[in-house]
């Protein structure tokens, strides 16, 4: 077949995502490469088992920012219909898919935290690497389909300054397993399925469910001791977290999917009008925003991020005065029940002495 067509959107908007989506994929890439330095550096967070899960999100986005956006710059010099039909959109399903996955698992593991009253219930950091090849190798075989060579291909172009410029694949045609279907078949699937609708419904009701374990024992807490501790602030920042990060997801990654499945439904090919350039950018500023709501939400990982940015060696430092502290701290109460242990030895006959006189 090798048809082409337009791309709907006008040159100005489409002009616009290339600036925009520049700035937004440095900005993104810096930030999901900070928050891999604090979580890889800062003792006390890189020994628990969220910290797996937020480094292969952070390496999730960055992956997927590539793929949403720099790699339309290679579609400038590179033309082959298996790099512009087949592997960019495997590594942006993948990567999308791989990030909303990893964001389940976060949720689940802060929920065994919240809900669990054994501790050997509770992740540890072996079983969050564990998990996180599990997840990854269950994304690639369920997007492997993307990666076949396909038979037939068409793409779409847009004009700028009477020069045809390719933009992205209108569609393309595969045989495999016996069964014949096409790029809009399987982004109809993603759009109805685990992209759209499984993983989506598992982030809010993970979220949801962890809120109200925050809640529920902070509420326990009260009734039990009468008093507020000194950890319910970092409780109301994980709930704000949460909150937020369901709530950007929906706004940001949602719309984009829903048009695409309407588009599907509707027989026509991928969208490439003036909504869904828009909706494209909303995605990525969605894989930009992980790192700047654990800012927003977490005194912790402010203070974590200044120190390693504006301090790096004062980390190492502090992890050997703690150490040095604790010590400290140990053989002085020792020595000091020792002392009490001795006293109490050579008190005890001179007592015995004084009742028998």
């Amino acid at each position: 077949m090798n048809t082409s067509c337009n791309a709907r959107a006008d040159s100005n908007v489409i002009v616009f995502y290339f600036t925009f989506g520049c700035l937004l994929t440095i900005l993104g890439t810096i930030l999901n490469l900070c928050s891999c330095l604090l979580f890889c550096r800062a003792k006390s967070l890189t020994n628990t088992p969220y910290s797996i899960f937020i480094i292969a999100l952070s390496i999730a986005d960055i992956i997927k920012l590539s793929a949403e956006y720099t790699v339309h710059l290679l579609f400038f010099h590179i033309q082959h219909p298996y790099f512009v039909c087949s592997v960019t959109w495997f590594l942006t399903m993948t990567s999308e898919n791989s990030s909303y996955a990893f964001l389940c698992a976060l949720g689940i593991e802060r929920n065994l935290k919240v809900w669990s009253t054994d501790r050997r219930a509770l992740m540890s950091r072996r079983t969050a690497c564990l998990t996180t090849i599990c997840i990854l190798l269950l994304v690639i075989i369920y997007n492997h389909p993307f990666l076949f060579w396909p038979y037939d291909v068409s793409y779409c172009y847009f004009d700028i300054e009477k020069r045809k410029i390719l933009f992205s694949c209108d569609n393309a045609f595969y045989n495999a397993y016996g069964i014949r279907f096409s790029l809009s078949n399987l982004l109809f699937i993603e759009n109805i399925g685990l992209n759209n609708f499984v993983l989506p419904l598992i982030i809010i009701a993970t979220n949801i469910t962890l809120m109200i374990g925050l809640r529920r024992r902070s509420h326990q807490r009260r009734t039990r001791f009468g008093t507020y501790k000194n950890d319910d602030w970092k409780e109301r920042s994980v709930i704000l977290y949460m909150l937020l990060s369901s709530v950007a997801f929906l706004l940001l990654t949602s719309p984009i999917g829903i048009l695409g499945a309407l588009a599907t439904f509707q027989g026509e090919r991928i969208p490439t009008n003036n909504l869904s350039i828009l909706l494209d950018l909303m995605e990525i500023i969605h894989h930009c925003s992980h790192f700047p709501i654990l800012l927003m939400t977490s005194s912790i990982i402010r203070a974590k991020t200044l120190q390693i940015l504006f301090h790096p060696h004062m980390t190492r430092n502090n992890s050997v005065v703690t150490r040095s502290s604790v010590k400290r701290r140990v053989t002085s109460r020792s020595s000091s029940s020792t002392r009490d242990i001795n006293i109490s030895r050579f008190c005890s006959p001179l007592k015995s002495l004084s009742n028998t006189s």
